[in-house]
C-alpha cells in the first residue's frame, strides 16, 4: 500500500501483500459467530460507559457490513483509566484475547530506533557513524550516508515499496547487469511459487545496485531497506543479534512479558495470525508472510506491552534526555527517529507521536503523547487483498484509535 499522512500524522508503509511485488515484476520481466470481550481496568463517569464505548469501537471493526478484519485488540490510557478490550477472532474459529501478540510491522521502527540510541548511550555508536563505518562494501555510496538518516528516512535509499508501487520504474533503476539477470530468473521461479518471499539479503543488494534518490540528509522518503541496513549495524556495534540486543536493551529492562524481536514466519508461543481477506469474504492465513521483515518491523508484542513501551521511552525510563530529544526531533516532513510527529486531533495544539504498520496480514496503530501518560494502541490481524481494501482497512483502525484515544 501506498503510505500517507492521515490528518492525525500517521504513516505507514509495506502495506502490500509481501509476494505481490513479485507478480508485477514476472509482467515486467517476463512480459463462525464474532467474541468481543471488554476488560476495563479504571476509568470515571459512569461505570459501563467507557467499556461500552470501547465494545462498540472494536465490534465496527469486525462485524457488520462495515468490517475490515476478523479481529482487533486495543489498549488505551489516560485521563480517564486505562481500557482494553479485543474483539473477533484471533484465528479461524478462536475468540481474539486482549493479550494476543500481534506482529507490529512498522510500528517496531521506534524499537530500532530505541535500540540504536540504546547503543548510543553505551559510546558503542554515534549517529553520524556511516554505513561504510560500521559495513565496508554493504552499499558503493556507504561513506554518504549515516545512521541518523537512516533512521530519520532522510537517507536518499531506495525502498521495497518503490518496488511495489512502481515495479517497471524501481527495476530500471538496478544497474548491475547480473543482478538484473539474476531477478529475471527469479521471476520465473516466482511463476510457479507465488508465495516465495525476498530475503532481506536481496533486499539490500537491490538497494545497493540502484542509484539513492536523494541527496542524504535532504529528502524525506521512507526506506524499509535503510533500516535493514540500521539493524546490520546495531548487530555490528552491539556484538550480538538483534534478538538478543532487544532482549537485553529494552525487553528485560522494561519488564515486557510478550514483546519479543521474532521476523520468523513461525512466530514463537501464542499469537494472534494474521490474514488476507479474498472478496466476498474468504481469509487466508498470511502470517507466515515475512519475507522482508528484519529490523525495519520484526517485533512481536501485545497491545498492552506495546503501550507500556510507549509509555517508557517518551518518559525517560529507558533513553537518556539527549537521546530522547534526537528521537523526538522532527528531521523533515514530520518525522522523528522511527516515529511520526503531529498533533493529536484532539485538542488544539496538543503534540502526540504515532506510527502505522502493516504486513502480512497485519497491521497496527499507535499514538502517544509527549509525556507518555496518554497513550493508544489498536492492533488488527486482517484486510482485504487489494490496494483499496487495505487502504481502507488502514483508515477504519486510525479512526478506531482517534475515537478511543480523544474518548480518554
Amino acid at each position: 500500500m501506498a503510505s500517507s499522512a492521515s490528518s492525525f500524522g500517521h504513516r505507514s508503509r509495506s502495506l502490500l501483500r509481501r509476494q505481490s511485488v513479485w507478480f508485477a515484476v514476472v509482467a515486467v520481466l517476463v512480459a463462525g459467530g464474532l467474541a468481543v470481550v471488554i476488560h476495563r481496568t479504571s476509568s470515571s463517569g459512569r461505570s459501563e460507559s467507557p467499556a461500552t464505548f470501547v465494545q462498540q469501537t472494536l465490534d465496527q471493526l469486525v462485524a457488520g457490513r462495515g468490517r475490515v478484519t476478523l479481529g482487533a485488540t486495543a489498549y488505551v490510557a489516560g485521563p480517564r483509566g486505562v481500557w482494553t478490550g479485543s474483539a473477533g477472532h484471533v484465528q479461524l474459529g478462536e475468540p481474539m484475547r486482549p493479550n494476543a501478540r500481534f506482529r507490529l510491522e512498522s510500528v517496531g521502527k521506534l524499537w530500532t530506533a530505541t535500540l540504536m540510541l540504546r547503543l548510543v548511550e553505551q559510546h558503542k555508536l554515534n549517529l553520524y557513524d556511516t554505513v561504510s563505518h560500521w559495513l565496508p562494501g554493504l552499499l558503493p555510496y556507504g561513506n554518504q550516508v549515516n545512521v541518523l538518516e537512516l533512521l530519520s528516512m532522510t537517507s536518499g535509499m531506495i525502498d521495497t515499496n518503490d518496488f511495489y508501487d512502481r515495479p517497471r520504474w524501481a527495476i530500471a533503476q538496478i544497474t548491475n547487469q547480473v543482478l538484473r539477470v539474476r531477478l529475471t530468473a527469479l521471476a520465473h521461479y516466482m511463476s510457479a511459487h507465488p508465495t516465495y518471499q525476498i530475503p532481506v539479503q536481496l533486499w539490500i543488494q537491490m538497494a545497493a545496485a540502484s542509484p539513492l534518490l536523494y541527496p542524504p540528509g535532504a529528502v524525506y522518503h521512507y526506506s524499509n531497506i535503510g533500516y535493514m541496513v540500521a539493524g546490520r549495524i546495531a548487530q555490528r556495534a552491539g556484538g550480538a543479534d538483534l534478538a538478543t540486543l532487544f532482549r537485553r536493551l529494552i525487553i528485560d529492562p522494561l519488564h515486557l512479558t510478550s514483546a519479543r524481536y521474532d521476523p520468523a514466519p513461525t512466530i514463537s508461543g501464542p499469537h494472534a495470525h494474521g490474514y488476507l481477506i479474498f472478496p466476498p469474504w474468504k481469509p487466508q492465513d498470511a502470517t507466515a508472510l515475512t519475507g522482508d521483515l528484519a529490523a525495519n518491523g520484526g517485533i512481536v508484542s501485545n497491545a498492552t506491552d506495546e503501550a507500556h513501551f510507549l509509555q517508557d521511552v517518551m518518559q525517560g525510563r529507558i533513553l537518556q534526555p539527549r537521546e530522547l530529544q534526537e528521537l523526538e526531533t522532527d528531521y523533515t516532513d514530520d518525522y522523528g527517529l522511527g516515529i511520526v510527529t503531529g498533533q493529536d486531533g484532539c485538542t488544539p495544539a496538543a503534540r502526540v507521536f504515532s506510527h502505522n504498520g502493516g504486513g502480512g496480514g497485519y497491521m497496527a496503530s499507535v499514538q502517544v503523547s509527549p509525556d507518555g501518560r496518554h497513550v493508544g494502541v489498536v492492533l488488527i490481524n486482517g484486510y482485504g487483498t487489494s490496494n483499496a481494501a487495505q487502504n481502507h482497512a488502514e483508515t477504519v483502525m486510525v479512526s478506531a484509535l482517534q475515537r478511543l484515544y480523544c474518548a480518554n
